[in-house]
């Protein structure tokens, strides 16, 4: 399976077959190599925080250390990963607000840690006719706006936490990337294709950006990326909705993880699941979605992620699978 941060997919014939190209695995050695090599300059979290505050981040804590790493491009302020066991929150020293960024990917790790699961989608049937995934590749999808999505909906269930405990939040972040993206004047389409890709697609896209913004965006940069995707797209409004719809899927909580039962993070996971099946069909591939329970794995996925959930794309044609 191909190794994606969260998310990995295939079609039906593909799930059990090595998808990497030999480029992808060559810059993942080097960026291993490269995390390898500055493990020897990573740093306590108690350089960044109080005590107090760690109090409340549990063990975990205690064990992930932080990785001030130059050669990150501008667009990415941090990462996180496994290395020799060890749990990295890697930081852009030019992150507006480095703090946030450690945070964020730490929570990253207490997600895995607590049972989030990793995605592994299919595409079983042929998708209709007049479907926009007959214009992409099913790869492409998964690997950009089902990761972004599936992320955002990390997100919903520790920015409020963060904000309301440690005073910072993802504005900063989203700040630069969108004011970049509407002096350009274009919006990525998550590498599903082209910037003069079908137009379904650059749809799609869009709507996901004005997730990503009124989700993680302040209130001004929220009022000025409206205006910009009006202005800029003839059907600008229509996207706009699009992507308030996909907003009103994902249920944004303030809650503290750690305090809560196994039942209850079991039924959390679940309802996280459940917010990507309403997100995924409101994208309207002409699929039936199916999304699955919360499973383990035999060994961690990337060597962090012990769980798994299916996501199927399946014909509509086809009988429902119960």
């Amino acid at each position: 399976m191909p190794c994606l941060p969260k998310c990995f997919g295939g079609g039906r014939e593909a799930v059990a077959q090595p998808t990497k190209k030999k480029a992808e695995k060559k810059d993942q050695k080097q960026k291993d190599e490269n995390t390898d090599s500055s493990l020897k300059n990573a740093r306590n979290l108690q350089e960044f925080f109080q005590e107090s505050e760690l109090a409340i981040l549990g063990p975990l804590a205690n064990r992930v250390k932080v990785v001030i790493d130059a050669s990150l491009p501008a667009t990415l302020h941090g990462t996180s990963r496994v290395t020799d066991g060890v749990p990295l929150a890697i930081v852009n020293p030019k992150a507006p607000d480095r703090r946030y960024v450690i945070l964020h990917e730490l929570m990253h790790h207490q997600l895995d840690e607590l049972g989030c699961p990793s995605l592994c989608c299919t595409l079983q049937g042929k998708a209709p006719q007049d479907s926009w995934l007959r214009h992409t590749q099913f790869q492409a999808l998964v690997r950009g706006l089902l990761v972004q999505l599936w992320e955002l909906i990390q997100h919903s269930r520790f920015n409020l936490m963060l904000a309301r405990v440690f005073k910072c939040g993802p504005e900063s972040a989203r700040e630069g990337e969108y004011r970049s993206y509407m002096n350009k004047g274009y919006l990525p389409a998550y590498g599903m294709c082209r910037r003069d890709g079908h137009p379904s697609l650059r749809r799609l896209a869009v709507a996901a950006h004005v997730a990503t913004v009124e989700l993680e965006g302040s209130n001004e940069l929220q009022r000025d990326f409206r205006r910009f995707v009006n202005m800029t797209y003839p059907s600008g409004p229509e996207l706009y909705a699009m992507g308030e719809k996909l907003v009103g899927c994902i249920n944004k909580k303030d809650v503290e993880l750690l305090r809560l039962t196994k039942a209850q993070l079991d039924a959390e996971m679940q309802n996280m699941l459940d917010d990507l099946k309403k997100v995924i069909e409101n994208l309207n591939s002409g699929m039936r979605i199916k999304v699955g329970p919360v499973q383990p794995l035999k060994e961690k996925f990337n060597g962090r992620c012990s769980t798994v959930s299916h996501v199927d794309f399946c014909d509509m044609a086809a009988d429902p699978i119960v």
